[in-house]
C-alpha cells in the first residue's frame, strides 16, 4: 500500500496561507514583508544567489540537496510493510533554515565550501524530509572538522586540544552570513523554523540569543527553534531563562516562537554516568529536554524515520546494532527498496532528569523476539564516550519534528 502525509499538510497550510491574506504570491508574504527587516539590503560575502547553499528554491534538483529520494517503508508488529510516498509542498507558506552537525571529514580545524558525501548525506537523512511543510534552505558553511573534534575528545583542553576560538568564530560567522542574506534576498517577511542538530544547533542557540531575541522583527517571525544534541540552559523547573530570554520551550503542538531540545539516550545507558549531553557548565541551570511527540510531558511512542544506512563519515564510528533495518530477517531487510524505514508504537521516549542532574530523552525500544521486526537500532558511537544515541537523535524522531514544525506554521499562519 502506498500512502502519502503531503495531501493533508497542503490542505491545512494552504488554509494558514488564505488566514494571513499571502495567497497568490505562492506564499512569499505582502508586498510590504521587509518593513522593518534589520537585514534589508544586505550583501553577503559567500552566500548571494545559490552558491554555497545545501538546499536552496533557486537551485535546480539535480544540485539540491533536498531534491532526494525520501521514500519510506513502514513495518507494523505484524510484519506487515506499506511505503509511505514523499511529496514536498508545493508553495509552502513558510520556511526552514538547518544548520548540520560535525560532519566534514577534511583535514584541519575548519572545514571548507566544497561539501563531500558526508555533508550532503547528512543533510538528506535529517532536513530534507522537512521539505513536507516549509522551504528548505542548508548553508555549506566552514565547521569544525571531525578530525579537529576527535582532537579535543582524546587530549581535553589541559593538553591543548581544546576548539580554538577562531575555529568556532568562523564558523559562527559563516552561519550569520547565511542567515543574514537568506532574511535580506529570500525571506520576505515569512516565518521560519530554525533546525539544527549538534554543532549545528550550537551555532543556532547563539544565533538565536544574540541576533533573533534582540530584534522584534526578527524574533516576531521565528515559528520555532528544533535544537537536537545539545543542551539549551534553563533554570531548574523553568521553560525560559539560562541562554534564551524569551525564546521558551515548547509545551504544545501549536506554540510559537519556542524551542524543542534534547539529547537522547537509552534507559539505563551506563555513559550517563559521564554524559557530554543533558548537562550544562552552570550548577544554577539545567538542559532543557522537550520530547517532540509529547510537549506536555509523559511517555509516548516516537515516529522515527531511520535511514538504511548512515553517512559515510559516521560508518565506522557508529555500533552496530540489530539486523540493519527494520526486520529481524537480514534478508528481509535486504529486499526492501526504500532508503529508510519507520517502526510505528515500537520505540517510546520520556524526558526524564536523573538524580546527577542530567536532563534528557529516555529511549525504550519495545522489543519482542518473537514478532518478525528488529529488536535493537544503532545509534551510539564506538568506544562509549558519554554521547548516548547522539547520531539517532533526529532520526528517532524525524516525522515528530517535521509533523510539529507543520503545526506550528499552520499555527503561525494563523495568528
Amino acid at each position: 500500500m502506498l500512502r502519502s502525509r503531503s495531501a493533508r499538510w497542503g490542505l491545512w497550510l494552504a488554509a494558514g496561507v488564505v488566514l494571513t491574506g499571502c495567497g497568490g504570491d505562492g506564499g512569499q508574504g505582502s508586498s510590504d514583508g521587509n518593513a522593518g527587516n534589520p537585514f534589508d539590503g544586505y550583501v553577503s560575502a559567500n552566500y548571494e544567489g545559490p552558491d554555497n547553499w545545501l538546499c536552496h528554491p533557486q537551485l535546480a534538483d539535480a544540485s539540491d540537496v533536498c531534491a532526494t529520494d525520501l521514500r519510506s517503508t513502514s513495518v507494523a508488529a505484524d510484519g506487515t510493510a506499506s511505503e509511505i510516498a514523499f511529496l514536498p509542498a508545493a508553495d509552502a507558506p513558510f520556511d526552514c533554515f538547518y544548520v548540520y552537525p560535525t560532519t566534514s571529514v577534511d583535514p584541519g580545524r575548519n572545514s571548507d565550501f566544497n561539501p563531500g558525501a558526508q555533508e550532503r548525506d547528512t543533510v538528506a537523512s535529517q532536513f530534507a524530509r522537512y521539505g513536507e511543510v516549509c522551504r528548505t534552505f542548508a548553508p555549506v558553511y566552514r565547521q569544525i572538522t571531525l578530525s579537529r573534534l576527535a582532537v579535543s575528545v582524546l587530549t581535553g583542553p589541559l593538553l591543548g586540544g581544546g576548539i580554538p576560538e577562531a575555529a568556532a568564530e568562523l564558523a559562527y560567522g559563516d552561519v550569520l552570513d547565511a542567515f543574514r542574506r537568506y532574511i535580506a534576498a529570500d525571506n520576505n517577511g515569512r516565518g521560519f523554523v530554525l533546525v539544527g542538530h549538534s554543532q549545528g544547533s550550537g551555532l543556532l542557540r547563539r544565533l538565536i540569543a544574540e541576533v533573533i531575541e534582540p530584534d522584534d522583527w526578527l524574533h516576531e517571525r521565528l515559528i520555532g527553534a528544533h535544537l537536537m544534541g545539545t543542551s539549551v540552559a534553563v533554570p531548574p523547573g523553568a521553560d525560559v531563562g539560562g541562554d534564551f530570554r524569551r525564546t521558551p520551550a515548547c509545551r504544545a503542538a501549536d506554540q510559537t516562537g519556542c524551542v524543542v531540545s534534547y539529547a537522547s539516550f537509552r534507559a539505563g545507558d551506563p555513559q550517563l554516568d559521564d554524559p557530554r549531553f543533558g548537562t550544562t557548565a552552570d550548577p544554577d541551570t539545567r538542559a532543557l529536554c522537550t520530547n517532540p511527540a509529547q510537549l506536555a510531558g509523559g511517555e509516548a511512542a516516537l515516529s522515527p524515520q531511520m535511514p538504511r544506512s548512515y553517512p559515510p563519515a559516521y560508518q565506522a564510528l557508529v555500533i552496530p546494532r540489530g539486523s540493519g533495518g527494520p526486520y529481524a530477517s537480514r534478508a528481509r531487510n535486504l529486499a526492501l527498496d526504500t532508503p529508510y524505514f519507520t517502526v510505528p508504537e515500537q520505540i517510546r521516549a520520556e524526558c526524564v532528569l536523573d538524580a546527577n542532574g542530567t536532563s534528557y530523552l529516555e529511549i525504550r525500544i519495545q522489543a519482542d523476539p518473537e514478532d518478525p521486526r528488529a529488536d535493537d537500532y544503532p545509534g551510539e558511537f564506538l568506544g562509549g564516550i558519554g554521547w548516548g544515541l547522539h547520531l539517532a537523535d533526529v532520526a528517532l524522531a524525524q516525522q515528530d519534528l517535521v509533523d510539529l514544525a507543520g503545526r506550528q506554521g499552520h499555527a503561525w499562519l494563523s495568528r
